[in-house]
């Protein structure tokens, strides 16, 4: 169907579309080889041709002489209600509006239904687009109970924009097993576990002797964020105990943040996060560093408003020399310019579209060994900026001598988000082949029966997904955390005790994924499953310690070869 307006010029033809069954899916690909004969796709407001410049295949579709933002490619979608779906394209633009550095695309969807009428949900946006490269569009969503029809198309509000268009998919998000909880455990096994081979050889024979296994550290990271204050505070020892209790990461909440060390310029408060930060290294914390940048323009240093925009590359450099040095050989990731998608002030202001990717380099020079993070949100929780996180960590990725080491994904689950759209939306960014930290999850509910079960969900989730290292949440004690509906504890600050959610949580990450056992050696040797992590072993000898050593258990297993003689113990391995 070719939707045509007056006084507007349109090529005289009809999109081919390749209809196909994938496991029992109707899968929809638009690969644009010819403008022949089909159905579904059809444009308004535009021109639209053939280009031999294709992302598959050997052609795409060419966007011209748009007349309004909605102007381009068109949709229609068969659905079935309270389903879930995901669309998925390739666009590249050919220009951009002069002036500016990027476009906005966005994809968006007209809803039918009987009871609310037409409504316009958007997909997916990406704010800040690039031209002359094939970057990814799209989103999911769930259709309501009384869909009548959907409509998804590409809208650009610059409307002197061209693009071309390849590659669209439309197809039911990929449903998970009925027994993935079950599932989760098998997947943990293989991931996150390996074997401890202990064999023993004693002159007087292997009778009466046990080992002891107790795990210290888990290779996986469960970890925090904490306020800077409260963690050195006497006063907040209940805080610090459930802390400490709980996790084997941290990371300062505001502390680190440019605004809140030099909220005057030229004069940077270190001592706050410097005390933090040395405390929780005695303690065997390791640190996540958050953030060097904030590109948000509500989140940069009120004082650089005025810093003309020839000199703001200068103060970059000046905070790069002075936070960098600061933090290095205590900290092992930064966070470099926080929530990107979402705020590109200083490529605004310094006119380099690339400038977040400088900051990586500069970073780098100045600590070679810290873990360099792109950070950002509405990726899983939401499916706003799931392709635009993939554009950009492909971008970062394939740049060369841009030293990126992973994806940063935060997680604030206001609301229930079905577990098999939050894996669809991890796959999404796993394709880059970046390890990805979750690292600001909260799950805000105050039934915490309910928030309890559900974060039990998520945690499966996450730690069974095979890119996932680690897992951060954005604080835990109602006295002090963002959102008080997320809380995993209660009490005064000298009493902080775990609510259900938080029990829920120590059980899984303290017991249920951590290894401590006693085996007998009678028959000379044994072997042990057992979670990744730090270990202490314990030779007993009728009951007696007859020898103890510390050894860490990494992927590939562990082979310990005990040799007694006498009151001597020696291991190999």
């Amino acid at each position: 169907m070719i939707h045509r307006a007056v006084g507007t010029v349109y090529t005289n033809c009809v999109l081919f579309l390749l209809i196909w069954s994938v496991n029992g899916l109707e899968e929809i690909f638009g690969d644009f080889e010819t403008l022949t004969s089909g159905q579904g796709w059809y444009y308004k407001g535009c021109t639209v041709d053939l280009n031999t410049d294709s992302f598959t295949g050997h052609h795409s579709l060419h966007v011209i002489n748009r007349q309004a933002a909605w102007g381009g490619i068109y949709f229609d979608v068969s659905v079935k209600p309270t389903t879930n779906y995901y669309f998925r394209a390739r666009i590249k633009l050919l220009n951009l509006s002069p002036g500016k550095l990027t476009s906005n695309v966005q994809v968006t969807t007209l809803v039918n239904s009987t009871e609310h009428g037409s409504q316009h949900p958007k997909l997916g946006e990406v704010r800040f687009m690039q031209p002359n490269v094939w970057q990814e569009i799209g989103g999911d969503f769930t259709t309501p109970s009384d869909v009548t029809g959907v409509s998804v198309y590409v809208q650009l509000h610059d409307i002197d924009v061209n693009y071309l268009l390849d590659s669209a998919v439309f197809n039911e998000v990929p449903a998970l097993s009925s027994t993935w909880r079950q599932d989760s455990d098998i997947l943990i096994d293989k991931l996150r576990k390996d074997d401890i081979q202990i064999r023993v050889q004693e002159e007087s024979g292997s009778s009466n002797l046990t080992v002891e296994l107790q795990q210290l550290k888990s290779e996986f990271a469960f970890g925090s964020a904490v306020n800077a204050e409260y963690i050195v505070n006497p006063n907040y020892k209940g805080y610090q105990d459930f802390f400490y209790d709980t996790f084997e990461w941290g990371v300062l909440e505001n502390k680190l943040k440019w605004k809140q060390m030099e909220w005057s310029h030229g004069h940077v408060n270190h001592d706050v996060a410097s005390n933090a930060i040395n405390a929780m290294v005695e303690k065997g914390t390791k640190l996540r560093a958050h953030n060097i940048f904030w590109g948000i323009e509500k989140n940069i240093p009120k004082w650089q408003s005025s810093i003309p925009d020839d000199q703001i590359k200068g103060t970059l450099v000046d905070r790069l020399n002075d936070i960098v040095p600061f933090t290095k050989r205590k900290v092992e990731h930064w966070d470099v310019n926080n929530e990107n998608l979402h705020g590109n002030y200083y490529e605004e202001k310094t006119g380099d579209v690339n400038l977040t990717m400088w900051m990586f380099r500069e970073t780098r020079k100045l600590d070679p060994n810290v873990k360099l993070f792109l950070n950002d949100f509405a990726v899983v929780n939401e499916r706003y900026f799931g392709e635009a996180y993939y554009n950009q960590g492909m971008m970062f990725k394939t740049t060369p001598d841009v030293p990126i080491y992973g994806i940063g994904v935060q997680s604030h689950l206001k609301t229930h988000v079905d577990p098999e759209v939050l894996k669809f939306r991890l796959d999404r960014l796993a394709r880059i082949g970046l390890p990805i930290w979750i690292t600001e999850l909260d799950i805000s509910n105050y039934d915490v029966n309910a928030k309890a079960d559900y974060l039990e969900d998520v945690l499966r989730l996450y730690f069974s997904y095979p890119s996932i290292d680690g897992i951060m949440f954005w604080g835990f004690w109602s006295g002090r955390i963002s959102k008080p509906a997320a809380a995993l504890a209660d009490g005064s600050p000298n009493n902080v005790k775990a609510n259900p959610a938080g029990e829920r949580l120590r059980k899984l990450i303290k017991q249920d994924w951590r290894t401590n056992e006693s085996k007998s050696l009678s028959s000379g040797s044994t072997t042990i499953r057992a979670f990744r992590g730090d270990y202490s072993l314990k030779l007993l000898k009728n009951g007696h310690i007859i020898h103890s050593e510390n050894f860490t258990l990494s992927k590939g297993g562990r082979y310990l070869d005990l040799h007694l003689a006498g009151s001597t113990v020696s291991i190999i391995g």
